[in-house]
């Protein structure tokens, strides 16, 4: 594993604890390392999970060594570094790290670590510099990390080994994800084999030649799992999303579950897939199969993609559903024909997660900040050409997935306060909510996989 790995958790006043207690409330208390084994090992397939796994620290710290550091990370959208020396920081389990446009299309990311004392270096959230430099004593570094200046240095001390520590970066249809552990200092998975199964259901869309039209960020008081399991199931949508019922056809399935909601999603999806191809549109899922043994499922992330009917006659009824009804967006992205009112519902796990229509995409992007600190970040995109007020509005363009994921975040916080509770205790899965049981379980298998190979590793 990378050099930076593992860390040193700092307990303070912790009590502790011999056995796994679940009357405990362990945002309160450490746990010991062993009985993160003990959690593991006593994990109940279709149950959502044990308490220390929302809140405990140690808990977090694992995921970040076998999870959230070996990953990868979706960012931004690479119109929002269009420049050389264009930067933002990205923040992720109490890491900052720049992200910088270097000549052409190279993209660098780099740990916001000053070498000489441990500084931050860049200080606002994003900006443009020519080099960076350490507020602190002035050291500066070229835009590829390399140490460019240090004053009063010794003669003795090699400059070229105090580079900022990187990241690996790589840009797949103008989307940024990064990963924490250095190129050939870990067990990482393969970026092509992930995301290349995904780029046809992308392709159309030519997202490398959008632009960000709107941001908008929910950060919220909840463990990242809440938020993810939140997110694969609509079996809440019926009660918390009024809006997303009304705008989008497939919860009827997703949400209802009946036989007559699924009959009627589907007979309406049919006669639009038919549409769909005449124009040479996808239609359909991508099959992505997740039987992998325990090593394989340890080097590779959740992608997934489906193309479907947001609705009939999705324009007037959106138009309909926004506050003034205002018009939806109107440029089309990339090669596609005409708006067919179709959407591409995607995702790279465990970060990035977007819904591509014909002339928008809507990106969410999920990161853990702490044990209980999560941002949910939504960047919405439209062509690169188009222009505000013309072809597209803000209002328009973010109503739904703005107030959807508002909902969100006070369900998820809502559901973290209960899980604090000295009364809770795994609940089990309905048919719809199918889906996380299966991220559940290998999320499990991350972690113990994970520690198996650092136990051997130091035997």
């Amino acid at each position: 594993m990378s050099a930076l790995l593992p860390r040193i958790v700092i307990r303070l006043l912790a009590p502790r604890k011999t056995a796994y207690d679940p009357n405990m409330t362990y945002s309160r208390y450490a746990i010991e390392d062993t009985l993160i084994d003990d959690l593991i090992a006593g994990y109940r397939p279709n149950y959502s999970l044990e308490q220390p796994f929302y809140f405990s620290p140690e808990i977090f710290e694992e995921e970040f060594i076998h999870l959230f550091s070996r990953q990868w990370q979706f960012t931004d959208h690479i119109s929002r570094i269009p420049h050389k020396g264009d930067y933002f920081l990205f923040k992720i389990a109490g890491e900052e790290i720049i992200v910088v446009r270097g000549d052409g299309n190279t993209v660098y990311a780099h740990f916001n670590v000053c070498r000489h004392r441990g500084s931050r270096i860049c200080l606002a959230s994003e900006g443009h510099v020519k080099q960076m430099t350490c507020p602190y004593h002035a050291w500066s570094y070229r835009i590829d990390g390399s140490l460019s200046h240090a004053r009063a240095m010794s003669e003795d001390i090699d400059r070229s080994k105090l580079s900022l520590r990187s990241c690996q970066v790589r840009v797949f249809e103008g989307l940024i994800f990064i990963n924490l552990t250095p190129e050939g200092t870990g067990l990482i998975p393969d970026f092509d084999t992930i995301v290349e199964p995904l780029r046809p259901w992308l392709a159309q869309a030519d997202l490398r030649h959008t632009k960000i039209a709107h941001v908008e960020e929910f950060r919220s008081k909840a463990n990242w799992k809440a938020a993810h399991e939140n997110y694969f199931e609509c079996y809440h949508c019926p009660g918390a999303h009024p809006e997303w019922m009304k705008a989008q056809l497939h919860a009827l399935r997703d949400a209802l579950g009946t036989k007559s909601a699924i009959e009627k999603f589907e007979k309406r999806n049919r006669v639009w897939e038919e549409k769909a191809r005449k124009l040479g549109h996808m239609v359909g899922n991508l099959n992505n199969s997740s039987d992998h043994s325990d090593a394989e499922n340890y080097c590779t992330q959740m992608v997934f993609a489906e193309r479907m009917l947001v609705n009939v006659d999705a324009k007037d009824l959106y138009n309909s559903l926004t506050p003034d009804g205002a018009k939806m967006p109107t440029k089309l992205l990339g090669t596609y024909k005409e708006d067919d009112e179709g959407q591409v519902d995607w995702g790279i796990g465990p970060s990035g997660f977007g819904y591509t229509t014909c002339t928008a995409t809507a990106i969410l992007r999920i990161t853990p900040r702490g044990p209980v600190d999560t941002d949910q970040v939504v960047t919405w995109l439209v062509h690169e050409d188009a222009k505000e007020g013309i072809d597209y509005d803000v209002e328009s363009l973010s109503w739904l997935h703005s107030a959807t994921i508002g909902q969100d975040r006070k369900i998820a916080e809502d559901n973290q306060a209960g899980m604090s509770s000295r009364a809770y205790e795994p609940g089990p899965y309905t048919e719809l909510e199918s889906a996380i049981p299966e991220i559940n379980k290998d999320y499990i298998r991350a972690l113990a996989y994970g520690r198996a190979l650092r136990v051997n590793a130091n035997r």
